[in-house]
């Protein structure tokens, strides 16, 4: 019987052998039992292809679209979409970061199917966590509390305490005000390296080494920071002159940085405030090479 006349068969829903004489069910290692199981594939493979039947796997990029809109615009969480898809969190978190590529059609429609829900709020108030670690991935972009205060109608020492997780929970309407201002100043740089400097010291990550910054149990997705990553404003911003807290590598790039620029390595002391054996000697070591991949 040709593939075309099977495929018909799986279209009308006529059964189709399941095992050989020899097993009840598939054994690898039966050549009978491997032609039934590879006329079964090719006659669903041409069923599905001439649209008798839903395909096996369907592309997934639509449910990934959604769940970044429900995510980005929302702050719905990966368990929250989860829960109302009625689909695992594994699934959901893989189909968000691009693991899974293609899924099954009722998975994808599922998906689709989640309307937009606001975080959970008891009493007007709402779990801190992710207030917390959108003030600390400012900080991480160059964000102070004394920058964020007057966008958020507060005063700075309100910011720092949300930021460094005083507060277990937090009003939803003052949650909702970090989450429009992260999503506003996200991708952007703020005017102060110290914050950058402090988060490093902290251990605080950037906005976009979370995969769901709202969920407790969520753990970032990039380390804090590497030896290295160099910062370029607060490299520039020390060559100008300014008080500006360094790395090691961000010393040995800025000394090496302000002879291209033509200055000389006295004026590159001062600018740095670094001893002038110190200068000299990252003057003439080469910068090290690195993977940023890796």
């Amino acid at each position: 019987m040709s593939t075309l006349a099977l495929a018909r068969q799986v279209r009308d829903g006529v059964s189709m052998p399941q095992r050989c004489p020899q097993h009840r069910e598939y054994a690898a290692g039966c050549d009978n039992c491997r032609r039934l199981a590879r006329t079964r594939a090719r006659a669903r493979h041409h069923a599905a292809a001439y649209g008798w039947i839903q395909p096996a796997h369907v592309p997934a990029a639509p449910a990934r679209q959604h769940i970044t809109a429900l995510h980005s615009e929302h702050s719905m969480s990966i368990s929250a979409i989860a829960q109302q898809a009625g689909v695992s969190f594994s699934t959901v978190h893989k189909i968000a970061n691009g693991v899974t590529l293609n899924s099954q059609p009722q998975t994808v429609a599922a998906i689709l199917a989640v309307k937009p829900v606001p975080p959970p709020v008891r009493n007007g108030l709402t779990v801190a966590v992710g207030a917390m670690r959108r003030l600390q991935g400012l900080a991480y972009a160059h964000y102070s509390s004394d920058d964020l205060a007057p966008m958020l109608d507060l005063i700075p020492e309100a910011v720092r305490r949300y930021r460094s997780g005083t507060h277990r929970m937090i009003a939803e309407t003052r949650a909702h005000s970090i989450r429009v201002i992260a999503r506003h100043l996200d991708g952007t740089w703020g005017p102060s390296p110290r914050a950058r400097a402090h988060a490093l010291r902290q251990g605080w990550v950037s906005l976009a080494a979370w995969d769901d910054i709202d969920d407790p149990r969520a753990k970032p997705s990039t380390p804090a920071d590497r030896d290295d990553l160099v910062d370029d404003v607060a490299i520039e911003m020390a060559l100008n002159g300014e008080l500006v807290q360094l790395t090691r590598l961000e010393r040995h790039h800025a000394v090496h940085r302000g002879q291209q620029a033509g200055m000389t390595l006295a004026a590159i002391q001062r600018a740095l405030r670094m001893s002038g054996s110190y200068v000299n000697e990252l003057a003439h070591r080469p910068l090290p090479t690195y993977d940023l991949a890796a």
